[in-house]
């Protein structure tokens, strides 16, 4: 017989932890099933540590579970085991007991009871003694917790009481204060599966003051010992209660769809609903309290499944089938919910893709949803996993949530994510299904490239430059869809970037390195072909730099023109107007436009930008200069975009107004058309389109002709229809207005920050909105057909792959517009556009086009934007 160690620590946390869908912790890789405990060997037995002696009011040894510690303050009136009151705002003397040891045995037993009295499972504990009956250890601490853990200690559940927190933080590496308990199976016979040993590990520190019980924190224990028992966690309800907000409604089915709840408050749900293994617990309430229980089917599923009865299979019914891509492949992380229409909360289960196998054979959207109640209606839906994804990795959906029906497909056309038809099965019946996510194969497709941040597009459509996380750039190909990083002969990643940027066929890219052992990065060029770099040269000497998240750099990287000759940012320069920051002083500095020659790394600084003293405090500041007269003066400038030929570049001052250089000149476009937020150019230079303002309020977006140095209004998203219009916290569409009528009163246009465009401009994308406004809004322009929201665009498209990861910055286009690099403001992730196909409605009929000539054509001739079937979404 051979045993081995099979777990690491799983920890439940009380701010943020993985959520875990409902089956199996560990699976036996021999025979690809769970491990458990061998229930024909009797009741398993429990044994519990003992605590830290803490004197009573009488002088007496107490055995303690919870201490309050000496120096402690609280804030209301605390009354202890003894019968003593510590009034409101005294500083404790010493330590004193507040739960006990036979208080945290008793909440122990009852945990245990919970789990043994399911009736449609064999698995039985009970507790038979104390682990210093056992080993001789009278309280497991930070000092002797090697004696248990990682130790053969025998059969049986033994479970730790760490009073002080002190085995959490000195053993695990975990504050006290993030984690509730710590519980898994330890040992197992590897020839069988068998379970023989678990452990758990209860924080007696986190235990809320008004728990004079254990009541609240008995959900804990509960909870805890499920995954003792080889349960892992589940989502049922409990995000309904937890994760839900008026800012993040949850939904009890598919959002939006007849019948649906709409949570915005955890108190809509009544707290005996939570599902015990729901990976968080509040400690602090009733809700702890009621996950004490085991009450929801989903726990009681779960732990059947294991341990099934004889009679288990053949008094309910089940569910049983695969979640498929809409290319038919398996699909493995996404939460499975079967929900009794009748009896919605208490009657509910959950079960994860690919559960049994946690990804160890490849693709896997298998998943079997047992205990169904014979006769009784259920809706089956799918669901992303609200946090974390363990031990099954958790996924996104790839389109929409949706329920299943009898003609379930993945065309969206003809298969309505609210379709729903009723599974009601009979005992001991098996319902086979198959569920499929809803995405057409032709058209615009959309692909999430997941922790991955790009950050610059080929014009060629091809190739795509960004940073991971810690700010590794990557190359991402999208005809192989494969990464390649740029690594030193060591193996090392030799690059760590603030800013990318890339020429036209993706075979230069400029960066910023380390260069010397300073610390402070510089830019450089990146030859991909070669892999080689070289260095940018720093006016400064690599002295002044400016801290960003992935470090500190001298120069900001922005952008390289089509062929790779040339590359804007910025340098930074000291204060005191030498060339040179003195050393510890490389803050004191100021971003200066700077331009290099790819091929030779000189800089120069561009022209019409002047650093100047502060007209106010100490330190320096940029004026813009039309000659030797100051025009205004800003924080800062940069420059930040340059066109395909190299002969116009623009920049951003103070990150808000915009200036511009064409052929070498600066022209103040903020000053002389209301030029804010960002700006996009032809390739050849002689287009420039940016937002604006006009006596002070939004005028959409304009375009400016460098040649003639005239603009033109190409208009805006649309009051209401697009973005809604919210001033002090009042959303006036709410009120009735419409988009004319709130720029008659002086809204003006929504203001959208143009993010980039094509060759010729005759296509734009850009973001309008904010946090404070509802939100970010995509937006994109088509010349003959104007503006409309990223969410109008994808579904008339019937892309409904956007549905639930809706780009709202769409900021790499292609020479010609058709491929598209996306991302979400705010979140490491990047979308792959391919539009090199989109639809039009001509005559009630489905015309595939390409994009986006053919299709603004068809347009202007008079078909509808978007397949038939989705004119009106």
């Amino acid at each position: 017989m051979k045993f081995s160690k099979i777990a690491a620590a799983l920890t439940l946390a009380t701010i943020s932890t993985g959520a875990l869908a409902g089956g199996p912790l560990y699976i036996h890789e021999p025979t690809m099933q769970p491990y458990k405990w061998d229930t024909s060997k009797g009741s398993i037995p429990v044994w519990t540590d003992g605590g830290q002696l803490i004197k009573d009011k009488d002088g007496n040894d107490v055995e303690t579970f919870t201490v309050l510690e000496k120096g402690t303050v609280f804030n209301v009136d605390v009354t202890l085991p003894d019968g003593t009151v510590i009034p409101a705002y005294t500083e404790l003397d010493r330590d004193y007991t507040f739960l006990t040891i036979e208080q945290a045995n008793k909440v122990t037993a009852n945990a245990v009871k919970e789990w043994s009295d399911v009736e449609t499972s064999t698995f039985e504990m009970s507790v038979q003694g104390t682990i210093f009956e056992k080993t001789g250890i009278a309280d497991v601490t930070a000092e002797n917790v090697d004696q248990i853990y990682g130790v053969e200690n025998g059969y049986g559940f033994w479970v730790n009481y760490d009073t002080d927190g002190g085995i959490l933080e000195n053993y695990f590496g975990v504050p006290r204060s993030a984690v509730l308990g710590i519980a898994f199976p330890e040992w197992a016979d590897e020839e069988t599966g068998e379970i023989i040993e678990a452990t758990a590990l209860m924080n007696g520190w986190f235990v809320d003051i008004s728990d004079t019980d254990g009541t609240q924190v008995g959900g804990v224990f509960t909870h805890e010992f499920g995954h003792a028992i080889n349960m892992s966690h589940s989502q049922a309800n409990g995000h309904l209660v937890y994760m839900t907000a008026s800012y993040s409604p949850q939904y009890d089915g598919v959002p939006g769809c007849e019948g649906v709840t709409k949570f915005t408050s955890s108190s809509m749900l009544d707290y005996s609903a939570i599902e015990t293994m729901f990976p968080f617990i509040n400690v602090r309430g009733s809700a702890g309290a009621n996950q004490h229980t085991i009450n929801v089917k989903d726990d009681i599923v779960n732990i059947s499944d294991l341990y099934p009865t004889s009679e288990y299979k053949s008094q309910f019914g089940s569910i049983q089938g695969k979640l498929l891509t809409k290319e038919g492949v398996e699909y493995s992380g996404v939460n499975l919910i079967a929900r009794n229409l009748d009896n919605p909360y208490e009657d509910v289960i959950s079960q994860q893709s690919g559960n049994m196998t946690q990804g160890r054979i490849g693709p896997d959207g298998s998943f079997t949803i047992n205990g169904l109640t014979p006769g009784a209606r259920y809706a089956l839906y799918t669901q992303e996993i609200n946090a974390g994804g363990y031990p099954t990795q958790q996924t996104n959906i790839l389109s929409e949530a949706e329920y299943w029906n009898d003609n379930e497909s993945a065309n969206p056309g003809i298969d309505n994510a609210c379709a729903m038809t009723e599974i009601v099965v009979s005992a001991g019946e098996t319902k086979q299904v198959e569920m499929f996510f809803n995405g057409y194969q032709d058209g615009i497709q959309y692909t999430p490239l997941i922790s991955a941040f790009v950050m610059d597009h080929a014009k060629n459509g091809k190739k795509a430059l960004g940073t991971t996380s810690s700010g590794i750039p990557f190359l991402y190909d999208s005809a192989t869809n494969s990464f390649d990083t740029l690594v030193s002969p060591d193996g090392y990643a030799l690059l760590s970037s603030t800013s990318t940027a890339m020429n036209k066929t993706a075979t230069k890219a400029a960066i910023t390195a380390h260069f010397n052992d300073n610390g402070v990065m510089q830019g450089g060029v990146w030859d991909i072909n070669s892999g080689k770099v070289s260095m940018l040269e720093d006016l400064t000497g690599n002295s002044c730099s400016l801290s960003s998240q992935q470090g500190q750099s001298s120069h900001s990287i922005w952008d390289m023109d089509d062929d790779g000759k040339l590359i804007v940012g910025t340098t930074r320069f000291p204060y005191d107007g030498s060339n040179r920051c003195a050393e510890g002083e490389a803050a004191r500095s100021v971003g200066m436009p700077t331009v290099w020659d790819a091929n030779t790394g000189k800089a120069s600084v561009l022209p019409g930008t002047q650093m100047v003293d502060r007209s106010y405090g100490s330190g320096k500041e940029i004026a813009i200069m039309n000659g030797d007269e100051q025009i205004r003066r800003t924080a800062w400038a940069r420059a930040d975009r340059i066109s395909g030929n190299g002969i116009t570049i623009t920049g951003s001052t103070n990150g808000f107004t915009q200036i511009a250089w064409v052929n070498g000149k600066l022209v103040d476009t903020y000053t002389e058309f209301g030029a804010i937020d960002n700006s996009v150019i032809s390739e050849n230079g002689r287009y420039v389109a940016f937002g604006a303002i006009e006596n002070r309020r939004p005028a959409g977006v304009k375009v400016w002709d460098t040649v003639t140095n005239t603009t033109q209004k190409i208009g805006s998203l649309r009051w209401c229809d697009n973005i809604p219009a919210i001033s002090f916290w009042t959303n006036y569409c709410d009120l009735g207005y419409s988009h004319e009528e709130l720029v008659e009163l002086g809204f003006g246009l929504p203001s959208v920050m143009v993010l980039d465009a094509n060759e010729d401009l005759s296509m734009i994308t850009g973001r309008a909105g904010s946090p404070l406004s509802g939100g970010f809004v995509g937006a994109i322009y088509l010349k003959g057909i104007g503006w409309m929201s990223s969410a109008e665009f994808f579904a008339k498209q019937g892309v409904t792959e956007a549905k639930g990861l809706l780009t709202d910055n769409m900021f790499g286009l292609s020479a010609d517009g058709s491929e598209i690099m996306a991302g979400i403001a705010g979140a490491v992730l990047s979308i792959e556009i391919d539009a090199n196909k989109a639809f039009v409605c001509d005559n009630g009929r489905d015309r595939e086009l390409s994009f986006p000539k053919q299709v603004v054509d068809a347009v202007s001739a008079g078909a509808e934007f978007g397949r038939c079937a989705h004119i009106n979404d």
